[in-house]
């Protein structure tokens, strides 16, 4: 028989091994099955009614000691039974969410040519297993929930702050003992899943081996300097890492993560689009001794008293040809989504913005260029000639070509 032991709490396989038909697992885990079918309206229902995250084909649900049972696309509560069970594979305790949500499918408008700084994508000897290797980053920070370590798309659940928080995570079939982290977040009334499905993450993370997590924001019940009225949206007013929910859901991403697929704390990335861009801004500024680098589409540095308080739409490749053009801002007043450092380390920046964008202008993102310039940091400016506010379909890959060869010390 193959041995299992329980650490941290999770059910963890020694050497390797696999459980089969043959094998049983006494008193660590004890079982619970559950012959669960789909009602009229697609529902996975027990023979009780019970709506059960069993899917057909799946036969079984796993408990663990606090009998809280598990399957393939989620968890269930049930009461454990004396008897034994066997399965053809190790069942991982991560909570998922199995609903998909949209907000809709993106114009992919003009794109431009404009030149990219090509990274060193990192080629590192390759496992197909998690081998957590790489040291977990200290942070006290407080959650609940974990990732399943498996190949390929899943939804997880992380309660941070008092809120059960859903993410999208998609891990490549052939990655590093210690691979990248990749923090995506999504535009106003978004997804986890748009990003993931609409920005060629799926390319990215297979080709590099990095890891790809993308959390849902929350629905904001007011509106704020970048929304004017309630939305779907990243917290950025309260920018305090120990004090803003989204900020200490990213924390905790970042050491589930670690702790789960022994990601190198030397690589870790985030990207973002429009709001989404704005949050990936304030996390690699507030939490710029774990962010190797950031990649923002529609977003920059806001000195209006709203992202609305500027309209400028232009004209050109570059911010110098910008400039001189009519109707540029001169917004001069406290920095959105977070004070920007004059000085000191921010971490360095591939910024991509459409410069017919009518709803946050491109004036913003040569903003955040030139301060990073003023700062010494290092940033890749690529305007989309006449393009709108969109996300380009390959941001993930051109994103990628940059940050790719940024590492901490």
């Amino acid at each position: 028989m193959k041995k299992l032991l329980w650490g941290a709490g999770f059910l963890v396989c020694v050497a390797g091994c696999a459980v089969t038909e043959n094998d049983s697992v006494e008193q660590e885990l004890r079982a619970c099955p559950e012959l669960v079918r789909r009602d009229e309206s697609g529902n996975p229902r027990n023979a009780a009614g019970q709506i059960r995250q069993c899917w057909p084909g799946n036969a079984h649900c796993f408990c663990d000691r606090d009998n809280d049972c598990y399957a393939e696309e989620g968890y269930v509560p049930c009461q454990p039974m004396s008897a034994v069970t066997t399965d053809s594979g190790v069942r991982d305790s991560g909570v998922r969410d199995s609903g998909v949500r949209d907000s809709g499918v993106r114009d992919s408008g003009v794109r431009d040519s404009g030149a990219r700084e090509a990274g060193t994508v990192d080629a590192g000897v390759r496992d197909a297993g998690p081998v957590i290797s790489a040291p977990i980053a200290a942070d006290a920070v407080s959650y609940t929930g974990s990732f399943a370590v498996r190949n390929g798309r899943s939804r997880a659940q992380l309660r941070v702050a008092g809120e059960a928080r859903d993410v999208t995570v998609y891990v490549p079939s052939t990655r590093p003992s210690a691979p990248a982290l990749v923090l995506a977040f999504h535009g106003t009334n978004g997804s986890g899943d748009v990003m993931l499905d609409e920005s060629s993450a799926r390319a990215m993370a297979d080709r590099s081996g990095a890891v790809f997590i993308a959390p849902d924001s929350r629905w904001m019940p007011r509106g704020d300097w970048d929304h004017a009225t309630e939305e779907t949206y990243w917290q950025t007013s309260g920018v305090s890492p120990g004090a803003n929910p989204d900020l200490l859901l990213t924390r905790a991403i970042i050491v589930e993560a670690q702790r789960r697929f022994g990601i190198d704390p030397r690589r870790i990335y985030a990207i973002g689009h429009s709001n989404g861009g704005f949050f990936a801004e304030l996390v690699a500024t507030q939490l710029s001794s774990r962010i190797a680098g950031f990649a923002v589409s529609s977003a920059g540095l806001v000195r209006c008293s709203t992202t609305r308080g500027c309209r400028f739409q232009g004209s050109g490749s570059t911010c110098a040809a910008l400039r001189s053009q009519a109707g540029w801002c001169g917004c001069s007043g406290p920095d959105l989504p977070g004070p920007i450092p004059t000085s000191g380390r921010i971490p360095p920046a591939y910024l991509t913005h459409g410069t017919r964008d009518p709803l946050v202008s491109v004036q913003y993102t040569c903003a955040l260029a030139e301060r990073m310039a003023g700062a010494g940091a290092a940033a890749t400016v690529v305007l989309r000639n006449g393009d709108g506010h969109v996300m380009p379909e390959t941001f993930a890959l051109d994103a990628w070509a940059f940050l790719s060869s940024r590492r901490l010390p």
